[in-house]
C-alpha cells in the first residue's frame, strides 16, 4: 500500500517551489511517517483481529461440541456392563456359530447388549479407532448406538439409530438418524459425515465369513446364519 504513496510524499517534501526549512521538512516527514505508519498499523491490526476472532470462534465451537450433547442410548434389557468377560462371551458364541456354519449346517446365536457393547469396545480399542465408549441398545426392529469421537483433542458425544446388514463381506450400518454434541447448525452436516465415515471404516475392518440375518428385540439380538 505504501510503496506508491511514500515516494509521492517524499517528492512533495523535497520538490516544493520554495525550498523548505529544516523545521518544515521535519514536520512534513513526521506527517509522512504518521500517515504511512497508520496505514500499516491498520492493516496489521485488521489481520491480527481476524486471527484472534477465528481462534475465539473455533474455541467456542469445540467447547460447545465437547460439553453437552445427547445422552447415552437407553438399553432395552436393563443396565449394560462393559467388561472383558462379556466381550469373551460374545466371541465364544460367535465362534461356535461360525464353526457350525463352516461345517455346512445353519446356526444361530443370541447376544445381549452387554456382550455386544463389550465386544465393540474391545474391537475399537484394538483398532485404535476414533470412536470411543460405544454402547449398543436393542429395541424391537431397530438398534441404537452411542459413544464419543475425538475432535481437536476433545471427546464429542454422539448417538445414532438404525439397523445393521450382515449379508455382505462386511457389516453395513444403515443409519436413520444421528445426534451430535452441541454444534452450530452449519457444522452438523460435516460432523455427521465424520461419524458415518468412522463407523463405515470400523465396519470395513470386520470380515464376515457367512450370510447372517439379525432379528432385534428389546435387549436381545438373535443372529441366524447360512453356510
Amino acid at each position: 500500500v505504501t510503496d506508491g504513496i511514500l515516494p509521492m510524499l517524499r517528492r512533495w517534501v523535497y520538490a516544493c517551489p520554495t525550498a523548505p526549512t529544516v523545521m518544515e521538512a521535519r514536520d512534513r516527514m513526521f506527517i509522512i511517517r504518521l500517515f504511512t505508519g497508520s496505514i500499516i498499523g491498520m492493516i496489521t491490526g485488521l489481520f491480527v483481529g481476524i486471527i484472534v476472532l477465528f481462534l475465539i470462534f473455533a474455541g467456542l465451537i469445540v467447547g460447545l461440541a465437547a460439553t453437552g450433547g445427547p445422552a447415552s442410548c437407553t438399553p432395552g434389557g436393563g443396565p449394560t456392563t462393559i467388561d472383558a468377560a462379556n466381550a469373551a462371551s460374545f466371541q465364544t458364541k460367535w465362534d461356535a456359530m461360525n464353526a457350525t456354519l463352516d461345517g455346512g449346517a445353519p446356526a444361530s446365536a443370541s447376544f445381549n447388549e452387554s456382550e455386544l457393547s463389550s465386544r465393540a469396545d474391545a474391537f475399537l480399542q484394538e483398532k485404535d479407532a476414533p470412536l470411543k465408549d460405544p454402547r449398543v441398545c436393542l429395541h424391537n426392529g431397530y438398534g441404537e448406538g452411542s459413544g464419543k469421537f475425538s475432535f481437536l483433542g476433545f471427546n464429542v458425544k454422539f448417538k445414532v439409530k438404525g439397523t445393521m446388514e450382515l449379508a455382505g463381506t462386511h457389516p453395513k450400518a444403515k443409519i436413520d438418524s444421528i445426534e451430535i454434541g452441541n454444534l452450530p447448525g452449519f457444522l452438523i452436516a460435516p460432523a455427521e459425515r465424520f461419524v458415518n465415515s468412522a463407523i463405515d471404516s470400523a465396519m470395513d475392518d470386520v470380515d464376515l465369513d457367512h450370510k447372517y440375518t439379525p432379528a432385534l428385540t428389546e435387549g436381545k439380538a438373535a443372529v441366524g446364519g447360512q453356510p
